[in-house]
């Protein structure tokens, strides 16, 4: 008897411990809080969603081609709200930040036809790199803005009969 009451003392000590380590686990401030903070970097962008589409300009007649040579092409952009782009159009045949540039062709492709690229309307201002077009503020991203290019030829094209070609390089800046 004497094993069995040590063994029946035991027990009741080891309940009677857990029951102290309940009360006082009950007796904490429930529930227990905390917090944490979330940030995030949201960066500017500006895409090219539509690059502009080659131009290919009328056939014209030897000695004949003058500002009646005229043709256009889009750029369509996407930008961060409130993004306000900057375009510059750059001919690779010249250089010129002026927009105005020349279609090489003809004798060993040496000979030029002179154009100018403008904004608005053909006869509008050159548009270069040095006299940039603007675009409105965008709205959002999913809101594309298309910006109009027209290139016109500008001199008489008195040269060999054949084709001549330049390539536009644009620059986009927000």
């Amino acid at each position: 008897m004497t094993m069995q009451f040590k063994k029946s003392l035991m027990t009741a000590t080891l309940v009677t411990i857990g029951g102290f380590a309940a009360i006082s686990s009950a007796n904490a401030e429930s529930p227990v809080t905390s917090s944490f903070g979330v940030s995030m970097d949201v960066e500017s962008i500006c895409t090219i969603d539509a690059a502009p589409v080659d131009v290919v300009l009328a056939a014209t007649e030897a000695g004949k081609a003058t500002t009646a040579v005229t043709a256009t092409t889009d750029l369509i952009l996407n930008c961060s709200k409130g993004s306000v782009a900057v375009i510059g159009l750059t001919p690779a045949s010249t250089g010129n930040l002026d927009g105005t540039g020349t279609m090489l062709g003809g004798d060993d492709t040496l000979e030029e036809v002179a154009y100018k690229l403008t904004s608005g309307s053909a006869s509008g201002t050159a548009w270069g790199t040095t006299d940039t077009v603007s675009t409105a503020a965008f709205e959002n991203y999913a809101t594309a803005i298309t910006t109009p290019i027209y290139l016109t030829v500008t001199d008489a094209a008195d040269v060999t009969p054949g084709a001549y070609s330049d390539t536009i390089n644009v620059s986009v800046a927000y």
